[in-house]
């Protein structure tokens, strides 16, 4: 079976429009994995984009803790056959969203 690689797009929406950091792109290949950091917070950690030793990482904070949920719309997107780009954006009323009940998003990317 063929694969082709997803792409993953996460986007600030509390910055002023178009700032440094505000948003990162990920492929799936590059995903290492996903820890509870909080009581409604995941936070999701990618290969460094810069080539640094350290990863990058993506804090989610959700609007409940349903963790189980927000892990099982990631893998769906992780594990997509067909491949392609999935946006994720804490924008209000954004309706290209590949996760669920997403209330903020903090991207950390390695100096």
């Amino acid at each position: 079976m063929s694969y082709n690689e997803n792409f993953l797009f996460f986007n600030e929406g509390t910055d002023a429009a178009n700032a440094t950091g505000d948003g990162a792109l990920y492929k799936s290949s590059d995903f290492l994995g996903a820890n509870v950091t909080g009581s409604a917070e995941v936070t999701l950690h990618f290969a460094s984009r810069n080539g640094a030793a350290t990863d990058d990482t993506v804090a989610v904070t959700m609007t409940s803790s349903d963790v189980k949920k927000l892990l099982q719309e990631l893998t769906a997107v992780l594990s997509n056959p067909n491949g392609g780009l999935f946006f994720q954006t804490d924008f209000a009323g954004e309706a290209k969203n590949f996760l669920s009940g997403v209330s903020g998003i903090l991207i950390a990317t390695a100096p």
